[in-house]
Order: C-alpha cells, then structure tokens, then sequence
C-alpha cells in the first residue's frame, strides 16, 4: 500500500479550492438571478476556474483544455443541484441521501472535466477517491441547512477544498 503523500501543487488546489467555497458562499445579491436551469449560476465558474487553474498549471498547459474544464465543471455544479433538488424534492426527508448525491454528482462532473483533457485523471482508484470524498462532503448541507446565516459556507468550502484536492492529488501522480 502506498502512503498519501501532499505536495505543494495539491496543497495549492487545495487551497485555492477553500478560498473559492468561502466566496461562493457569499454570493452578491447582483449575482443572484443569474441562473441556468433554475440553478443559481455562481458558485459553479468560482470552482471551475480553481480546477481550470490546476489542469492548466500541473496537467496540460492548454488555454483550450482549461476553458473546457471549466464549462464541465459548471455543467457538473448545475447538474449537482439539479440532482439534491430531485432527490430530496424539497423536503427534508431525503436530505442526507440529496446531499450524498449531490456530492458525488459534482466530483464526478468535475473529474470529468478533468479526465476527457488529462489521461492520467482516467484511472479508476483516482475516480473512486474523488467521488467518494465529494459524496461523503456533500452531506455537510445536513448542518449546513440548520445553520442561521451563510448556510452554505461549511458545505462549499469544505467540498471544494476536498475536491480539489483529490483532483490535485492525482494531476500530480503523474
């Protein structure tokens, strides 16, 4: 068994993964109507370009590769919202299952991106660890949803942080 080991690129996509939860938690009421498929459209370019970045910078220096994972990417934060929404059925019942499913949903989309761009994003150990990182963080919008004020701040900054990760883990086995 091989040990985890973080370099400095997976600790930047990391990082820059956070930063970008943090502002897409605080979404500018300008911002607000702007949606795609009744999905509010923000956060999704915010963690696009975090993994655009990190396929550009550590996979393939392409302004072509990092604008298409890009759009991927806010494919897969419509389709992730898409799928809580049709899950849960805006009830709280199936909130755990929504947020479960919403999460592997967005890593999926987002390692996708990555993946039709970068061969070795196409291997299996990094897909499963992707998605079950982002799955199990998609249940973070369970406190997340009783929380007053900024609800969304714990559940974005954390999955986009871990995602991120995870993507720049394997961006750098290569």
């Amino acid at each position: 068994m091989t040990s985890l080991k973080v370099s400095p690129p997976v600790l930047w996509i990391a990082g820059l993964g956070a930063l970008s939860g943090l502002l897409s938690s605080l979404e500018p009421e300008a911002l607000k109507h702007f949606k795609a498929l009744g999905v509010p459209i923000y956060p999704g370019p915010l963690f696009g370009l975090v993994i655009a970045f990190g396929v550009y910078r550590w996979g393939k220096a392409s302004w072509w590769a990092a604008i298409l994972v890009l759009v991927v990417t806010v494919a897969a934060w419509i389709a992730a919202v898409r799928g809580f929404l049709g899950v849960t059925d805006n009830a709280t019942s199936n909130i755990y299952l929504g947020g479960f499913v919403a999460g592997a949903i967005g890593a999926a989309g987002t390692m996708l991106g990555g993946a039709i761009i970068i061969p070795v994003l196409r291997g299996s150990p990094d897909w499963l660890l992707t998605i079950g990182v982002g799955a199990v963080a998609g249940l973070l919008i369970v406190p997340a949803e009783r929380m007053p004020e900024d609800y969304l701040l714990l559940l974005f900054v954390v999955w986009q942080a871990a995602v991120a990760a995870c993507i720049g883990y394997a961006l750098t086995r290569r």
